[in-house]
């Protein structure tokens, strides 16, 4: 039996995402897995919906099972999310394969751009060295450095996708690439929800109160009540929804040299934060205000998360031996692919939280309790925001469908 990973964020899960599950069956998967983020993701903001919710979407749209992906590495730059993820799929032993979406679809083409930047070669480090120093932004320095991958290199899933080449090289694993060409919107043109509209258009659109049935054309009807039955009770939740946690979190910490503990801050964007906090109204309207030349946009949502989510620089919790995940769900006839990921994973698959914590390792277990205390807060705010009753997801089932 051969088994697909697709690593996704799945907010919300849509055409798109169920068309690469469809792939990878067609490129010989038996089951296809999903390691997902959890409830805030890569751009740096929580997601639209729990992760409950989206995996339930997940499955109704097809896969077979949903692993939980830390917060700390789901939030973090492409290359890290890149190379976590990977190396946990890894330590799974039962991944065959990786099918990822990308707007080449030219799986040779990544490949070479992939190697060029994993070797690293003197004139690459030396042009990237003077764009940075002329104050461009590391993805922009880097396009420059390598011109004949600069198309390549400005795309979102092209990047994402050389990412995980270059963390396939680098643990020299034995898992496959596949990738599909992404057909349908791109990014930038959100405007109008198509059959294969992004997941950016989606958001959009439900951030515009376009809530149903004008996204049933992007969302698969199998999924889409799950979204329904959620919105409807929560709404959406917004990286504004906690401004009053990250300007409360800034005015404590004071000096910049404090800020400079979380991750992804610079010493940059540390001093800039302090200097500008006075002007603070929500969280997007600072992350403008605090935006430069050589710093992106998703760079600053980053940092800005962190701190809110008191996540700070570990080493500790960034090597292989903090690695744990937790089963958020599977679908009942895929027992088997249950039963394959427990027997032939080398990192702890949490299926009890309650029963289970106690036993990890010291390292799993900070990583562990970290990400319950993100999640609960995440919980905590959606419920205040909508009035509803607080869920501990420490103690919530797996989701079953």
């Amino acid at each position: 039996m051969k088994t697909a990973a697709i690593i996704g964020e799945f907010n919300p899960f849509h055409n798109g995402h169920k068309l690469i599950a469809e792939k990878a069956r067609e490129f010989g998967a038996d089951r296809v897995i999903a390691l997902m983020s959890g409830d805030y993701v890569q751009r740096g903001v929580p997601a639209i919906t729990n992760r409950h919710v989206r995996a339930r979407m997940a499955l109704l749209g097809g896969l077979d099972a949903v692993l939980s992906y830390p917060t700390r590495y789901a939030t973090s730059s492409a290359e890290s999310f890149a190379d976590h993820a990977v190396r946990m799929l890894n330590h799974l032993g039962c991944v065959d394969m990786l099918v990822f979406g990308s707007e080449s679809g030219d799986l040779d083409a990544l490949s070479r751009c992939a190697d060029a930047l994993v070797s690293e070669s003197d004139e690459f480090k030396e042009k990237l060295r003077q764009g940075l120093k002329e104050g461009l932004s590391f993805p922009k320095a880097r396009a420059e450095a390598l011109p004949e991958f600069a198309d390549l290199l400005r795309e979102p899933n092209n990047i994402l996708a050389i990412e995980y080449l270059k963390a396939l090289k680098r643990t020299k694993s034995t898992i496959v690439p596949f990738t599909q060409k992404r057909i349908g919107q791109s990014h930038i043109d959100d405007s109008v929800l198509t059959e294969l509209s992004s997941a950016s258009a989606v958001r959009k659109a439900l951030a515009l109160g376009n809530n149903f049935p004008g996204l049933e054309i992007a969302l698969p009807p199998e999924s889409i009540d799950a979204l329904r039955d959620d919105i409807g009770v929560y709404g959406v939740t917004t990286e504004n929804d906690y401004s009053l946690l990250l300007i409360d979190r800034l005015w404590k910490l004071g000096e910049p040299f404090l800020l400079n503990y979380y991750l992804e801050m610079t010493d940059e964007l540390a001093h800039t934060i302090v200097k500008k906090r006075n002007t603070f109204t929500s969280f997007d309207d600072f992350a403008d205000r605090c935006k430069s030349k050589n710093i992106t946009l998703t760079h600053i949502y980053r940092a800005f998360l962190h701190i809110i989510l008191d996540m700070k620089k570990d080493d500790r919790l960034d090597g292989d031996n903090a690695f744990y995940t937790r089963m958020i769900g599977f679908r009942e006839a895929s027992t088997d692919v249950v039963s394959l990921i427990q027997k032939s994973s080398d990192i702890p698959v949490v299926m009890n939280p309650p029963a289970e914590a106690d036993r990890l390792r010291p390292d799993q277990r900070r990583l562990f309790d970290e990400e319950q205390q993100v999640t609960n807060l995440y919980e905590s705010v959606r419920a205040q925001k909508w009035h509803q009753p607080f869920e501990n997801v420490f103690t919530k089932p797996i989701v079953k469908v």
